[in-house]
């Protein structure tokens, strides 16, 4: 620990008072532990470390310093601590501290935390926050604290503002601190009493100050802010470091570990062995299935845009007259098996006003409006508004046992509220916000495999756009955000990772990813495939859904995935919405519309071999169908197929056929189907092999698999 100086302290309780003082307790940070020396540089809409937010991006406020400090002589203890400094009204310079989302909620808590006026020079303090608990949502609960003084006098005051009936500022309940001195506060909450107890002076020498109405017992805390919080009333600077909210400390307890950023990214799944194969397709995106290829080539297939795109654009009057027209989702959710589109229309107004409005299709090509009657608009209810406000994003959630809540969605409201409908038109808004830890583009999933949502939020990682990652059983209590995704060195340097819907097709997670090319002012949609929706693999970094070459086009410049893809017959169908603008364009009227590409089944990627044989052999199997199935094109060749020991022969590649499934009885397949079924003569099923662990090799001329599994 570092040398500190001995500060004389002016105190508000009386002799009598401090002869009488409790026993200070010291916090063992189980709900909160900041220390800062785990905080990752340059990570905005992540909790880092404990913080929620190191200043705001995004403000037109004039900001001061906010940072935190990687300096041995600044910290109190390590090398790290946080330090905010503002030196003129008009600025805002302060930190947002959250408990972690799974910290128990506590009845009594303790707060310890250390501070100082200024890390270097001298300044003015101006009701300047040294610690002000905020509950889950909003409101300030236990004592607020506050710091005042003049650098010229080189001492300064903390004031308390504490509750009761309503609430009051004690001032100067501690004096004569210098400038470059630490102090020690405790706080310790007593929520069935009411009353907050103070401790506060140099390290190891903190005295009780006294007892204080609680600003608002009835709520835990959720969050703390410290620092310049104010634009006109405030100013100063101040570093910060041990920060805890937790129970007290008993004899003998350990700390809670100081906080740290989690990076989902490192989460490597860990796959089955042997491998599971059922009716879930097996695809050729990794090598996830893959032992060994010979002489077969990977190939990355992009989807093929429809040939009457665009097939909406904005044309009502609500739709116009505005910025952007925005597709949110396409779904596939009525009994007739027709399709609905959600969409956004962005107002020119101040709060981003959206109309969000449905469309209805029964081909997918050719879109209806329909007039429902829901909302007003200049003096009519004729049209397919459904809400005003932020855009409404909706989920289709059958497994609901509660019809109001068959449809859910999130809307940007104090970061993302949900919200409910029974039909995907009439909605409530909940009370409060789900995520607050994400930016704009930001979309939610369900999880068939993990059976809970997950959240793709938009964050930032060194100024450059990046994918978060929280999750949820209920849609409504989410995790923290983490860490997920970023540009690398792959990209090109001023690559960006705008949004991603996460989509589980097959056995597979696909990341329908918009790319921000900064360089050309311009946005597609590349693909990133996973195993368990956090760790990310980017094998191709070519456009799924390219830009059109033509300036003016209707997806020239800015494209956005509208839905997970669509099944209709052989193909998959993905929906998006195309821009002629380029992404810091601004139109000179509503701009954007409804587009659609096309993909075969499975048809991501394909392993290829030309004249000449390529095998493929697969990691162990345990085969749970009786039959197996390719989805492949032999048109021009043929494919055959055997069945292998899996034992340990220790070159996996002379493992031995399985008679009779071997290749010269295989029956090739020499079509171009999206489903074959692979039969070898005098072998009626596979039933004999289900509980045996195999490989599969293929033998492939002229010919390229997408995809394999068993029914």
């Amino acid at each position: 620990m570092m040398v500190l100086l001995v500060i004389t302290f002016a105190v508000g309780a009386s002799q009598a008072e401090v002869a009488q003082s409790p026993p200070m307790p010291r916090s063992n940070g189980c709900v909160l532990h900041a220390d800062f020396e785990n905080y990752v540089d340059g990570v905005v809409g992540a909790l880092d470390a404990g913080i929620r937010q190191l200043g705001d991006p995004f403000t037109d406020i004039k900001q001061g310093v906010i940072k935190v400090a990687n300096d041995p002589r600044v910290a109190f203890e390590g090398n790290r601590c946080a330090v905010v400094a503002t030196d003129a009204l008009d600025q805002r310079g302060h930190l947002i501290l959250q408990r972690r989302f799974d910290a128990a909620e506590l009845t009594d808590e303790v707060v310890e935390l250390v501070f100082r006026p200024v890390a270097e020079g001298a300044t003015d303090l101006k009701d300047f926050v040294v610690w002000s608990a905020l509950g889950y949502r909003s409101g300030r609960v236990g004592l607020a604290l506050v710091a005042n003084g003049l650098a010229a006098h080189g001492t300064y005051a903390l004031d308390v503002e504490a509750g009761g009936a309503a609430p009051t500022r004690s001032p100067h309940v501690i004096e004569g601190w210098k400038q470059t001195d630490w102090i020690h506060i405790v706080l310790a909450r007593s929520r069935a009493n009411k009353t907050v107890d103070l401790w506060a002076g140099a390290p190891e020498r903190a005295q009780w100050i006294g007892c204080y109405a609680d600003l608002d017992p009835a709520r835990a805390i959720g969050r703390a802010q410290i620092g310049d919080v104010a634009t006109d009333a405030a100013l100063g600077s101040g570093c910060w470091d041990n920060i805890r909210v937790g129970q007290a400390l008993r004899p003998g307890e350990a700390l809670a570990p100081p906080e740290v950023m989690r990076d989902v990214a490192t989460e490597r799944p860990a796959l089955e062995d042997p491998l599971v194969v059922g009716a879930a397709r097996q695809l050729f995106v990794d090598d996830a299935v893959i032992e060994s290829t010979d002489r077969l080539d990977r190939t990355f297939h992009s989807a093929t845009k429809h040939p009457q795109n665009p097939l909406v654009r904005p044309e009502r009057t609500w739709e116009t007259g505005g910025t952007w027209f925005v597709p949110f989702d396409v779904l596939r959710d009525r009994p007739d098996g027709g399709l609905r589109l959600w969409y956004g229309c962005y107002r020119k107004s101040a709060n981003k006003l959206t109309f969000s409005c449905v469309a209805d299709s029964t081909d997918g090509v050719h879109w209806t409006r329909p007039a429902l009657g829901l909302f007003d608009f200049e003096g009519s209810k004729a049209n397919n508004i459904i809400w005003q406000g932020r855009g409404v994003k909706p989920n289709f959630d059958p497994r609901d046992p509660d019809p109001s809540q068959r449809y859910k969605a999130m809307t940007r409201v104090d970061g993302f509220t949900p919200m409910f409908s029974p039909d995907g038109l009439r909605w409530t808004i909940a009370s409060a916000p789900a995520i607050e830890q994400a930016y704009d583009a930001s979309t939610f999933h369900w999880d068939p495999v993990g059976q809970k949502w997950l959240a793709s939020c938009k964050m930032f990682r060194d100024g450059q756009r990046a994918r978060g990652y929280a999750e949820s059983l209920d849609y409504v209590n989410w995790s923290d955000t983490y860490l997920m995704l970023r540009a690398d060195d792959r990209d090109h340097p001023q690559d960006e990772l705008y949004a991603m819907r996460i989509v589980r097709y097959e056995s597979v997670y696909v990341g329908l990813l918009k790319v921000y090319h900064v360089s050309t002012d311009q946005c597609d949609i590349q693909l990133a495939f996973s195993r368990n929706a956090k760790c990310w693999e980017r094998p191709f970094r070519t456009p799924f859904l390219a830009n059109s070459p033509q300036h003016g086009a209707c997806d020239y410049g800015n494209l956005d995935e509208a839905g997970a893809p669509i099944r209709s017959g052989d193909q998959l169908w993905f929906y998006y919405g195309g821009r002629s603008n380029l992404h810091n364009q601004p139109p000179e009227e509503t701009n954007g519309s409804l587009c659609l590409a096309t993909l075969r089944l499975d048809g991501f990627v394909s392993l290829d071999a030309g004249p000449e044989e390529g095998v493929l052999l697969t990691k162990p199997l345990l085969l749970k169908g009786a039959s197996l199935f390719l989805n492949a094109d032999a048109q021009n060749g043929a494919i055959r197929v055997e069945i292998a020991d899996a034992g340990d022969t220790g070159d996996p590649t002379r493992a031995a056929p399985i008679a009779p499934c071997t290749k010269a009885n295989c029956v090739p397949v020499t079509t171009d189907r999206v489903q074959h079924a692979v039969t070898w003569a005098n072998t009626p099923t596979l039933q004999t092999l289900r509980a045996k662990p195999v490989r599969l090799r293929f033998f492939l001329r002229n010919a390229k698999i997408y995809s394999f599994w068993t029914g």
